[in-house]
């Protein structure tokens, strides 16, 4: 009997027990208590297993945020099934590329990505569930496959079965660099390290009221919602961002915080103003935005700070923060849970002010790529989590982000990242184009678009839509060019496009 472990599944006993009749979850018009989700996650968890789901299977989930989302999440963390959540909107092929190496053996999805979910199981040998209709739980998938009664017990499950910290829970996309997503798994250990940080670092109160606006594939999303359930807060689930709906939310609700990318915060902030709410029971924002000019009308118009940090799915979110304001254009200081050093590429430290590699340490470091041994032990060498950002920390301990290594080349426009070589690799099918390069350019609207510059085969041209419209029809709508220049010749250096002086050139 592990004793001292006390797993995301004891919060949720726990919760049940304290809050009871509480708020924990609410979507659309629906809610659940702390009480009666601890009910249904039991009920999933058992018709889980007794459809033969066992323990380190791998379960897909292609849905909206909605209510189904969190019981499987909590189903997981009682039984030891890897949830794995399915980026919805990239393409199918993406999807597929990303569940190559993962292999699971079920997929829930809506009715709405039925068609995406048919192509991914006739590529992959998995069960299907549906969900009939997303917006109502009782004509759901739980309705549907999973017909015991909600107090159902858990006797299918043994105490010695049931999961350990430090056994994988969630795997989630990351890093498509090389053309080809990884999948991050994550612990339970992982998540609960990052509720401790959220706690620790926001503090109990501003984070009470959460609205999750983010997509729950996404670890931004993910992690605000158990922080929030760990305080026994009452989270808020959105499965489409609407600013409008952002107001009527936060104010019927009285919501204290929510996570933010370009041009969220800044569509929030217009459609508050047009109706004269300044957001009252608002205490934060946290996450990305590029243009200080935004967070001073956050804080003018609302009084709500912004918080700043720098994280990523590796690392179950944030490894550092700060609010905007204590040291602007800084990501803040590290977090109490973890330990931030700057390298050069020999893994030797930097004096402070020095630009080197960002290498973390802590327990909310994921434990591996799946699938992919070289990657993981290549990330993870002498005994740091190394990013593969470029960074530097100043007297008082801040650290700056300045850059992607060259390796790991990364445009973040509106909250996603893209690899520039992703985006190459389909332009270079293109029968008219001889080469491209791919970079990252201010952008009043994401914080950074996507700019293709191409050099074109001779006698051939095209406009910024035809190449727009042959990214997009192939990968994810987002990592489309929303900019393109045509080109004689691009810059070399050693034999290979310089990417540098198209940035200079071009950027």
């Amino acid at each position: 009997m592990r004793i001292r472990e006390h797993n995301l599944y004891d919060r949720i006993l726990e919760n049940a027990r304290l809050h009871g009749i509480k708020p924990a979850f609410t979507f659309k018009d629906q809610c659940l208590s702390f009480k009666e989700f601890l009910l249904k996650v039991n009920q999933v968890s058992r018709a889980l297993l007794e459809i033969g789901i066992k323990k380190g299977d791998r379960l897909a989930i292609l849905m909206d945020n909605n209510l189904e989302y969190a019981l499987i999440y909590g189903a997981c963390a009682r039984t030891g099934i890897i949830a794995v959540g399915l980026n919805i909107r990239v393409s199918v092929e993406e999807n597929k590329k990303f569940l190559k190496n993962i292999d699971p053996v079920m997929l829930l999805f809506q009715k709405k990505y039925e068609e995406a979910a048919g192509e991914l199981q006739n590529h992959f040998s998995m069960k299907h569930l549906v969900s009939k209709d997303p917006t109502t739980i009782e004509a759901s998938i739980f309705k549907d496959f999973f017909e015991h009664k909600i107090n159902s017990s858990l006797s299918v499950i043994e105490e010695d079965e049931s999961p350990a910290l430090d056994d994988g829970y969630m795997i989630i996309p990351t890093a498509a660099f090389d053309g080809i997503p990884k999948g991050a798994l994550l612990s339970q250990r992982n998540v609960l390290i990052s509720n401790m940080l959220s706690i620790s670092e926001y503090g109990k109160s501003n984070i009470e009221g959460y609205l999750a606006l983010l997509p729950m594939f996404h670890v931004a999303g993910l992690t605000g919602i158990w922080a929030t359930f760990h305080v026994g807060g009452h989270t808020v689930l959105m499965d489409k961002f609407d600013p409008n709906e952002v107001v009527n939310l936060v104010e019927k609700h009285q919501l204290t915080y929510f996570g933010s990318f370009p041009p969220i915060l800044e569509n929030v902030l217009n459609s508050a103003k047009l109706r004269e709410n300044r957001l009252p029971s608002l205490k934060m924002v946290s996450g990305l935005e590029f243009r200080p000019a935004v967070i001073e009308r956050l804080y003018e118009e609302t009084r709500t700070e912004f918080w700043v940090g720098f994280g990523q799915t590796e690392t179950s979110g944030f490894v550092s923060t700060c609010p905007f304001k204590e040291r602007p254009g800084s990501a803040g200081r590290p977090s109490v849970y973890n330990s931030i050093a700057l390298v050069d590429q020999a893994d030797c430290p930097v004096a402070p002010g020095k630009e080197g590699e960002i290498v973390v340490r802590g327990e909310n470091i994921f434990l591996k790529y799946w699938g992919d041994e070289d990657a993981t032990r290549y990330t993870l060498r002498n005994g740091w989590h190394h990013c593969g950002d470029i960074g530097k920390m100043d007297e008082d301990g801040y650290l700056w982000y300045v850059k992607p290594k060259a390796e790991k080349e990364l445009i973040k426009t509106g909250g996603e990242n893209v690899y520039p070589a992703e985006v190459e690799m389909v332009l270079s099918k293109h029968l008219a184009i001889e080469r491209c390069a791919v970079i990252g350019i201010p952008d009043k609207k994401w914080g950074i678009a996507v700019k293709a510059v191409c050099q074109l085969k001779a006698g051939e041209s095209l406009s910024l839509e035809e190449v727009s419209g042959f990214v997009g029809s192939r990968i994810a709508g987002y990592k489309k060019p929303r900019y393109a220049e045509f080109v004689d010749n691009l810059p070399e250096k050693d034999g290979k496009v310089d990417r540098d002086k198209v940035k200079e050139l071009y950027g």
